[in-house]
């Protein structure tokens, strides 16, 4: 299974690009970050033309994100993090733990279930 990552940096702008590159490089799953657009003009179509169906949560600009998957699509699992308002990232380095009170932008998080690997 190939999984790929993709800074598109405006979802719409970069289309043509998008494309040529899934018909290339053929990945099973595709995260796509920085959709730069809101849900109502992702391009849903164009990607099911192409191959792909598609979950993603969708801003204006400097947000958003996508997950794509070749033939088949992706079920859609949370749009949001558990108790959002009270989020709180703990992470350990080196046996220290380091705590973060910083709420994360919902628009930068999807959560989904992969189609099973062929």
């Amino acid at each position: 299974m190939k999984i790929a990552s993709f800074n598109i940096n405006n979802v719409n702008k970069r289309l043509p690009n998008l494309l040529n590159w899934l018909a290339a490089e053929q990945p099973d799953v595709v995260c796509l970050q920085e959709l730069k657009a809101e849900d109502q003009v992702f391009p849903l179509a164009a990607l099911e033309a192409a191959g792909y169906g598609a979950v993603w949560r969708g801003q204006r600009s400097w947000n958003g994100v996508a997950i794509l998957a070749k033939g088949a699509t992706p079920m859609l699992t949370r749009r949001s993090l558990p108790a959002q308002a009270a989020f709180c990232a703990i992470l350990a380095i080196d046996n220290q733990q380091i705590e973060s009170a910083q709420p994360p932008l919902l628009e930068r998080r999807a959560a989904s279930a992969a189609p099973a690997a062929r």
